[in-house]
């Protein structure tokens, strides 16, 4: 089934790269790839080789000059999370912007190319040897995320234990009804909670800042044997906007 990108008209001076293209330049070594997410996605899954540039930094423009001047005559290729993702199209407008020469987005993006060129990709450190088997599936994953309702009434039931993995920065305050939530940021969470295997007999109800984050955190839980976790759909802005529009 091709893929559609419904953001490619909203920015027609950002050139796409497909990814059979992109593999040709690869095998070539004609190309830097560069991931432009951020460091707990680029950890999870890239493809060998790639570098990490988050146009998120504040010196996103002037990094990337850098790297440029270091491969000359090469082409870049940004890349995201796929097709409704919209930093690799940020990223390549910033850079073409900036002057720079041979700047493309990649936007099938980590999953298409992970589909394709598993043996060219790096799960959580290690080439992909079975796709079907270590690649988890959006359905799998949506099976995992519960409604703001849900997640509260199972917050109250036996053994369990909810986290909140936001930063300082993005947490705005404590959920209604799950007050008693711990607060473990994300950066720490993975490191001094889930790869030392804590409270794996207890039901982990986690949620981050939009629910997005805790896709990748997933591949973690499952990487160190975790099997009862769920995650808040949405994450907390989505509770705190029907709080402000009810």
């Amino acid at each position: 089934m091709a893929l559609k990108f419904p953001y490619r008209s909203q920015y027609p001076n950002v050139p796409p790269i497909s990814t059979e293209e992109l593999a040709s330049k690869y095998d070539a070594g004609k190309v830097v790839i560069i991931d432009v997410r951020s460091k707990i996605e680029y950890n999870v899954i890239h493809p060998m080789g790639a570098i990490h540039l988050p146009v998120s930094k504040m010196t996103f423009v002037r990094d990337l000059g850098e790297l440029i001047a270091q491969h000359p005559g090469k082409t870049f290729a940004f890349y995201c999370n796929g097709v409704t993702c919209l930093k690799s199209y940020e990223a390549t407008k910033k850079a073409i912007k900036a002057g720079y020469q041979n700047c493309y987005v990649y936007d099938a993006g980590i999953p298409d190319w992970a589909i394709h060129y598993p043996e060219k990709t790096l799960l959580l450190g290690k080439p992909i040897s079975n796709p079907e088997k270590q690649l988890i599936p959006k359905s799998e994953f949506k099976k995992k995320c519960l409604s703001f309702e849900d997640f509260k009434a199972k917050a109250t039931g036996p053994n369990t234990m909810v986290i909140d993995v936001r930063d300082h920065i993005q947490s705005s305050g404590k959920l209604p009804g799950l007050e008693d939530a711990r607060s473990i940021p994300l950066d720490v969470f993975i490191p001094n909670f889930v790869e030392r295997k804590a409270h794996q007999d207890k039901t982990l109800l986690i949620f981050d800042q939009v629910g997005k984050q805790v896709r990748w955190l997933e591949y973690y839980l499952v990487e160190n044997g975790y099997n009862n976790y769920f995650f808040l759909k949405g994450g907390a802005t989505a509770v705190i906007k029907k709080q402000i529009y009810k």
